[in-house]
């Protein structure tokens, strides 16, 4: 699914982000990055959804080098992830309904299509009792779950997910990765980008930690680690 091969990568204003990174993620992994603000945990995920290019090396996501894609094909290419950031950008005057069905009619969809796969992940992220509520009749934690609905709309192969739990409280933090869990088992390979310590040693899964651009640990048992 994921293969990173001596990935640096270096920003105009000299900031070296990450350095000589090599990193393979198989198809259906649930993986944690963690590490302290500026270890290069953001970068990577703009190398994955192409929204930078790496300085030297290479960023492979199911087959596709993300790194040698041409500006126009990016947008395709990212039809096939899912991305979840902290901030929910919601669309404010639409529905929970539509705002997951806007990911879908803006690559063209069919509505009967669009529709139809709106209820099932209404189901997934167990909304289906408040689709026609707006963002400001939401919880924190529900309005993450209608960002990770809108995410999934499209069946990717791969969510990646910055600080999903971050403006949350604990008892919604535990619904949202148990979620993001729900996803995982259906096929979806899942990275959780987070500083929750708590989180991450609760439920365990395969725990990168990043310092200073560089790996420094890989544990495959999971928990929460220091340098």
């Amino acid at each position: 699914m994921i293969h990173l091969e001596n990935v640096s990568k270096v920003y105009k204003n000299g900031t070296n982000a990450l350095s000589n990174v090599t990193l393979d993620i198989n198809d259906g992994e649930f993986v944690y990055f963690i590490g302290e603000t500026g270890s290069g945990k953001s970068t990577l995920i703009k190398l994955l959804d192409g929204e930078e290019i790496p300085t030297k090396g290479k960023v492979i996501v199911n087959g596709t080098n993300v790194g040698r894609l041409r500006f126009s094909k990016v947008p395709l290419y990212r039809r096939k992830i899912g991305v979840v950031f902290q901030d929910y950008q919601l669309l404010k005057n639409k529905t929970v309904f539509d705002n997951i069905a806007f990911a879908l009619e803006v690559i063209n969809k069919p509505r009967k299509e669009v529709n139809n796969r709106v209820r099932e992940v209404l189901q997934i992220i167990d909304l289906s009792n408040e689709f026609k509520n707006y963002p400001t009749q939401l919880s924190g934690g529900q309005q993450q779950r209608v960002v990770i609905g809108r995410a999934i709309s499209n069946n990717p192969g791969l969510l990646i997910c910055d600080e999903p739990t971050g403006n949350l409280d604990p008892r919604h933090s535990k619904e949202i990765i148990e979620l993001l869990e729900k996803i995982n088992a259906s096929g979806t390979t899942v990275i959780v980008v987070t500083h929750d310590e708590f989180l991450v040693n609760s439920y365990k899964r395969r725990t990168i930690l990043l310092d200073n651009g560089r790996i420094v640990s890989d544990n495959p048992l999971g928990g929460y680690c220091h340098v």
